[in-house]
């Protein structure tokens, strides 16, 4: 079912749990926020609009840097977010650490777990908070299909269980873990379909747009998430 049809988020985990992340973390107008790998912007534009916080929202698409900060303008919070066209594993932000790392829609399979992790631990304050989403494996057995769509020879998706041993190993704590509810998938599915109706920019790739219509179809006719969950954790550095 679709609660969210205006949803701009690029994963299942949409707007509700990045308010959950900035309420755990404390977030008021004098706090600095880092989305790191911020998509569109809409979890940024969100928390701005919300809180009032400073936040900066790096990328590596130039082309999502600029529709966040179109974004951005539109819902007058552009003076409150820096967008930054740069890879977060070739920037450093340890000299101006944050309240709040964010890293939603599966942004740790890309830059590596562990590799995350460590990067979240330098960039946050003593105590601060770090938010992720990810997709995660939830069955013993998962079918070709369900599997080739979504690891497709390049990720490895942990478990709720390994999760939770990449996060104490990093010197973090779980304060708060779920999956994300079966609306989650509708409203991210529905943004997807509608994205593909796009005639420029990443999704106008024909490619791009059979992959994702593949993926739509395998989720709903083989009942994918019986196999695959979309994890979101709330941790805190320990020290």
């Amino acid at each position: 079912m679709v609660t969210d049809p205006h949803t701009n988020y690029t994963s299942p985990a949409g707007k509700e749990f990045s308010f959950a992340a900035a309420r755990f973390a404390g977030i008021n107008p004098s706090s600095t926020v880092l989305d790191m790998g911020c998509g569109y912007g809409e979890g940024a534009c969100n928390l701005a609009a919300e809180f009032r916080c400073r936040i900066v929202a790096c990328d590596s698409n130039s082309e999502n840097i600029k529709i966040g900060q179109e974004i951005a303008v539109e819902r007058n919070v552009s003076h409150l977010i820096t967008f930054e066209n740069r890879d977060v594993l070739k920037v450093d932000y340890s000299a101006t650490p944050f309240e709040l790392v964010l890293a939603e829609g599966g942004v740790l399979s890309y830059v590596k777990r562990s590799k995350g992790f460590s990067l979240a631990n330098q960039w946050l304050v003593p105590r601060g908070w770090f938010a992720f989403s990810d997709l995660i494996i939830i069955a013993q057995t998962v079918p070709d299909e369900v599997r080739s769509i979504y690891e497709d020879h390049v990720y490895h998706y942990e478990t709720e269980h390994s999760y939770r041993d990449l996060i104490a190993a990093a010197a973090m704590e779980v304060h708060f873990m779920s999956l994300v509810p079966p609306s989650g998938w509708d409203n991210y599915y529905a943004h997807m379909a509608r994205r593909l109706e796009d005639e420029r920019g990443f999704f106008a790739d024909k490619r791009i747009k059979l992959a994702f219509h593949r993926e739509i179809d395998v989720f709903y006719r083989l009942e994918a998430f019986k196999y695959i969950g979309y994890l979101f954790c709330i941790a805190r550095k320990k020290c």
